[in-house]
């Protein structure tokens, strides 16, 4: 897989500084320069001076007294004294300016070394990922973690996210107890979901930490099959997680205790039909989390004790056909879901199938679940 590094993401001097390339003009015509500027400057303001005077005539003495010739000696150190102040700072000029470039031109080459090595051992790793040994591809996913904790920019880190979503977009028949497969293909399976298993904990672990520097990026999970895992717990602070067109079949997905305050959450498309997909306790606000035509056909999903600010969920064209989707416990209401009602749900609610749906009591209006208990539909 071939990577393009910016050198110093968003640092304008990634680009290269066109009025350092080659090699520095010459001291010695540096100085002859500043010393013909300064003294065509003095000249104009003496010729000015003169001018606004009307050119006075200066009468010239016949003899040069000693304190006259000491007055001429003492301004000519001093236009001497001037001259070799203005060449010391053209050389303190050119001292720094030479001491810049050579930090530069080490920053450089130490960013070249370190996306070198940042290439090496991605190649290393994404490479493990296709072994057969299920041992070598674990290897493979916490080294590409690690290879993304020490990414020199973002965008090599987004690299390492890539691949380790894109492994879980990979084909997955889920095997459930009972089915009638062979011993191998059972062994082959338990592997691969163990692998998928622990790109999940590693996305979820550094997302626990408000610190982390894999916020503010993209985690496009669309079109993968879950069968369980755990992000419980995470802080999307910013950047995206999509869950577009996946589908939750069967385990349970735990999402419980987390916050989702400055990032998008998408399950647009996403069809629940086995399993549990735990939202207990999770904190929706700040930015949007998107149900739209997700479909709720036989999972039991469960939002009890969600906080829910206000315009941060969606449930436009939602389906509830099965399952179990609750947003309250037990036969009393307990641990109902706090804040507005999501946009679209009670209307989504009310075209699907009666008795799919528990609503806290302070969600329901009129027309919701006029055969069944205020709080259920």
């Amino acid at each position: 897989m071939p990577i393009f590094p910016r050198l110093v993401e968003g640092d304008q001097e990634s680009e290269p500084d066109r009025t350092w390339e080659g090699r520095p003009p010459r001291l010695w015509l540096h100085i002859a320069v500043t010393w013909t500027v300064t003294a065509l400057c003095v000249g104009a303001l003496i010729l000015g001076a003169l001018w606004f005077l009307g050119f006075p005539e200066i009468a010239r003495p016949d003899t040069l007294s000693l304190r006259a010739f000491e007055g001429v000696v003492v301004r000519a150190f001093a236009i001497m004294a001037g001259l070799s102040g203005i060449a010391l700072l053209v050389i303190a000029y050119h001292r720094q300016r030479n001491n810049n470039l050579e930090n530069l031109r080490a920053r450089r080459a130490a960013e070249r070394d370190g996306v070198k090595l940042f290439n090496d051992r991605f190649t290393a790793a994404y490479t493990e990922l296709g072994n057969e040994q299920a041992t070598a591809r674990l290897g493979a996913v916490h080294a590409l973690a690690h290879l993304a904790d020490d990414a020199p920019t973002s965008e090599l880190r987004q690299t390492c996210i890539n691949v380790l979503c894109s492994y879980l977009r990979m084909p997955n028949a889920p095997v459930a107890e009972g089915d009638e497969v062979g011993t191998t293909a059972r062994q082959e399976y338990e592997a691969f979901r163990e692998v998928r298993f622990s790109i999940i904990r590693v996305i979820g672990d550094r997302l626990r930490d408000e610190y982390s520097s894999w916020h503010g990026h993209r985690f496009d999970l669309s079109n993968v099959a879950f069968d369980g895992g755990t992000l419980r717990g995470v802080h999307l602070i910013d950047g995206k997680m999509i869950f577009d067109r996946s589908v939750f079949s069967g385990g349970e997905m735990d999402f419980r205790y987390s916050r989702v305050s400055g990032s998008r959450l998408s399950f647009r498309g996403a069809r629940f039909t086995g399993g549990t997909v735990n939202f207990r306790h999770v904190r929706f606000e700040g930015r949007f989390s998107d149900f739209d035509k997700a479909e709720f056909s036989g999972a039991r999903v469960l939002f009890h004790d969600a906080r829910i600010a206000a315009k941060t969920m969606n449930f436009t064209r939602a389906g509830f056909t099965g399952g179990r989707v609750e947003f309250t416990s037990g036969e009393e209401g307990t641990e109902p879901a706090l804040g507005d009602p999501p946009d679209g749900l009670l209307d989504a609610v009310a075209a699907g199938t009666p008795g799919v749906v528990r609503l806290p009591e302070s969600w329901t209006g009129p027309g919701v679940g006029e055969d069944a208990p205020p709080h259920t539909r």
